[in-house]
This record gives structure tokens, sequence and C-alpha cells, in this order.
């Protein structure tokens, strides 16, 4: 699904493939080279961006309910999934789904490569230069130029 009246901005020599879903109902922006590769999904309601020359791999899911900010020259493995949303639990008379949501943004600096099958989850900043491990599960903020990785995520060194 993809309509063009629902990009804010859409850069030149941006490639997206024919499967991907698109169903940003904010704003929505995609910068110049962006790459989206097949069986990605961009959703929400909220803001999303993307920087120049980031390229989003195969089967990765973003959703952007409040705002999802992602830096240039981002890489981005297949099955990456980021989200600045989840639900709010605490009743225990009322079922979860009943209870709504709560937002907090998510931000990936420049220059950020998140493996394959990471979870960037609501309210984390990934710093300029970071690197994220396979199948990590980012709970926090990741400092410029580190690499993290588990689940949940901890740091494992800083990037030479």
């Amino acid at each position: 699904m993809l309509r063009s009246w629902q990009f804010d901005e859409l850069g030149q020599r941006a490639a997206i493939a024919p499967n991907v879903q698109i169903e940003v109902y904010g704003d929505l922006t995609l910068g110049r080279h962006v790459t989206l590769r097949q069986g990605c999904i961009l959703r929400g309601t909220g803001s999303l961006s993307i920087g120049d020359r980031t390229v989003v791999n195969q089967n990765t899911i973003i959703t952007a309910m409040q705002q999802v900010t992602i830096g240039a020259d981002c890489m981005l493995a297949p099955g990456v999934y980021i989200l600045d949303v989840d639900h709010k639990f605490e009743s225990r008379e009322r079922p979860i789904r009943d209870q709504g949501y709560r937002t907090s943004a998510a931000k990936i600096g420049d220059d950020v490569w998140l493996g394959a099958v990471v979870f960037i989850l609501k309210g984390v900043t990934t710093g300029n230069g970071a690197i994220i491990a396979a199948n990590s599960v980012v709970i926090q903020d990741v400092p410029p130029f580190t690499i993290f990785g588990g689940s949940p995520a901890r740091k494992l060194r800083d990037r030479n």
C-alpha cells in the first residue's frame, strides 16, 4: 500500500520495493536515496522520518504513534522492529487491549547499524555511529559510537 499523498517529503531516488506497506497517517518524510526493501511495514498516526541514504532491509516494522526519527546513512538489517508505543496494563479489571497506549519518541542517530531482528523500544535514543548486535532488545539509550548487544541490550564495548 503506497499512496504518494502520504509523503510530506519524498527524497530523490528513493527506492521502495513493490510490496512495502506504508500506513502512516501522520507526517512521513523519506530522505534522498532511502531504500525500503521487500516486506517493510511503516505504520502509525505520528511522525516518521528516515534520513538520506538509509537502507531499511526486508521485513522491518516501524511503528510511529508519536515520533520515530532515523538518521542518515543508517543500516537496518532484516527483521528490525522500531516502535514508540506500548500498551498500558495497570488495571487487572480491564483487558490490556482496552487500557490504551503509552508513547515516547524513538530516535536513531546518523550512521547507526542495527543487526538482524533488533528491537528498539519506545523512548530509546541511539547515538550517532552506534552498532546494535543481532537479536538485541534495546530498552535504554545507547551512547554514540558504542556497541550494544543482548536482551536486554547492554554495552559490549566502544566502537574503535
